[in-house]
């Protein structure tokens, strides 16, 4: 399989204003500075005529429209199938809102967005210019000591994190992702200043080591935080935590080789419905050979991508936050003991049923 690999500063000039808490006045008001610039990092795999495109980026979440937007875009003017187009978003509560449409401040910039879907466009021809035959690496370790279970203090989410490293003909790495579960909440509601927060910076810091920065792509992570070991709110906090997480990733070694031989697209669908609530999700499980891709529109909690990894055939991965985003999905034991499961819309029980098809569907695609 051939690989191709890009990324974008995503930074606009003028005024930013934030994205992320609801009802803060402060996000009313343009950023105080900019801590560092956000990013788009771009993954182009190629089996063939067949082709799958992952954006991943250092914002809170991309609209279902958006997501729709892009691909409309892309297939026609690339000829790429609707299905193989995932945009992920690391969900950085710091990041910008211009590119959101329906976010409640109202700071939707219509000719920002444009840019944005012709930014993707640039990462994609970016990637088919440079996409070369590659093998695919994996590493993966349980990481402790900067995130858990925020609901539960002392018991851990999902904290396995997977390292993939791509590597040319000479077996020289030169792309890669990151397949974590951790919200990306760190800096707080009372921070002022644009930052790629956890996700970004781990990328950055994770770059000496890797000779590239790594996308991020974020799992089951909703019940998933640095809350549990905050030692204060803020950029320095957020600094603190991203060193120690990029140190231990760093350490991390890539040593089993994934074969990458087939490109298999399996979409799924699954309804909530109760009372006046209606959503229907559109998920999917992606085939790469030994890897198949669990795409979700929204946050599962971290029991969820445990599960689908253990009873996946091959190296599963979860890509949370991708092409949508819709409330929280969370283990019914936890209903009850938390914010999110007092104000999300899914019934409990609701979610496992979810987790259940995307593992039926894995196991239906089978392995290598």
């Amino acid at each position: 399989m051939r690989l191709g690999h890009a990324r974008r500063d995503l930074t606009p000039e003028g005024d930013i204003y934030l994205i992320g808490y609801r009802d803060l006045p402060n996000r009313l008001e343009p950023a105080t500075g900019m801590h560092d610039d956000v990013f788009g990092n771009a993954l182009l795999f190629q089996d063939g005529d067949r082709e799958l495109f992952v954006f991943s980026a250092d914002v809170l979440e991309f609209e279902e429209a958006m997501a729709e937007d892009v691909k409309t875009v892309l297939a026609m003017r690339y000829g790429i199938d609707r299905d193989c187009v995932l945009l992920c978003a690391t969900h950085d509560h710091s990041s910008l809102a211009m590119y959101h449409r329906t976010w409640w401040t109202g700071k939707f910039d219509q000719h920002y967005y444009y840019w944005m879907v012709q930014t993707i466009c640039d990462c994609l021809e970016e990637c088919r210019a440079n996409a070369q035959e590659a093998t695919a690496w994996m590493g993966k370790q349980v990481v402790t000591g900067f995130y858990d279970n925020r609901n539960v203090p002392g018991r851990l989410a999902d904290n396995e994190v997977i390292v993939v490293q791509f590597r040319d003909a000479q077996g020289h790495p030169f792309a890669g992702l990151v397949n974590w579960a951790v919200h990306s909440a760190c800096a707080g509601p009372d921070c002022t200043e644009l930052t790629s927060e956890l996700a970004g910076l781990v990328s950055k810091k994770l770059e000496p080591t890797y000779g590239y920065f790594p996308a991020m792509v974020v799992g089951a992570a909703g019940d998933c935080s640095d809350k549990n070991f905050r030692q204060g709110r803020g950029i320095d906090e957020v600094e603190r935590v991203s060193s120690g997480l990029a140190e231990a990733i760093a350490r991390i070694e890539p040593i089993t080789q994934v074969p990458l031989d087939r490109m298999v697209v399996q979409t799924m669908y699954h309804t909530v419905a109760h009372d006046d609530f209606h959503l229907d999700l559109r998920c999917e499980v992606i085939s790469l050979g030994g890897f198949h891709l669990f795409v979700f529109p929204s946050e599962f909690g971290g029991d969820f991508g445990i599960r689908m990894r253990e009873e996946c055939p091959v190296q599963g991965l979860v890509f949370g936050y991708t092409n949508g985003y819709h409330e929280y999905f969370l283990p019914a034991w936890e209903y009850g003991l938390s914010f999110e499961t007092a104000h999300t819309e899914v019934p409990k029980g609701e979610p496992e049923r979810v987790c259940d098809k995307f593992v039926q569907t894995s196991k239906l695609l089978g392995g290598i």
